[in-house]
């Protein structure tokens, strides 16, 4: 088995249980994704668009919207990354002294300042026009 050759575990996340076990669920998608948002938010506010002949604004390139992840991942702080580890039971010292971390209450993706930003919802986004 492949697992086996490259040394690796696999496991089962029971349903429901994703948003407790998996780190970007639990503390890196959010910030992320505000960070996204703030990318394309500055895209949109640009004057430089091409428009459709209707006046709608053409979609971003793959080329811009690559850039919004480079630079929206790279504004994603590292210590965020490795408390969500922790915050999972990945990477806990061996020696137990980080176990407790599995019980904080505590929303580490606060840490980059986006934890009230999703008042809206991707529903109310109509979109860009191909044309």
């Amino acid at each position: 088995m492949l697992a086996t050759k490259l040394k690796t575990h696999l496991a089962v996340i029971p349903g429901g249980l994703t948003c407790q076990l998996q780190p970007l669920d639990v503390s890196v998608n959010k910030p992320l994704k505000g960070f996204m948002r703030e990318e394309c938010a500055k895209w949109i506010e640009a004057p430089t668009h091409h428009v459709t002949p209707a006046g709608r604004v053409k979609r971003p390139s793959i080329s811009n919207v690559c850039k919004w992840v480079k630079n929206s991942w790279q504004q994603v702080k590292s210590e965020t990354i490795v408390k969500s580890l922790k915050k999972c039971g990945i990477s806990n010292a061996l020696d137990r002294s980080e176990d407790d971390i599995l019980y904080e209450e505590s929303d580490i993706s606060s840490e980059n300042n986006h934890e009230d930003d999703f008042s809206g919802s991707d529903d109310d986004f109509l979109g860009f026009c191909d044309e």
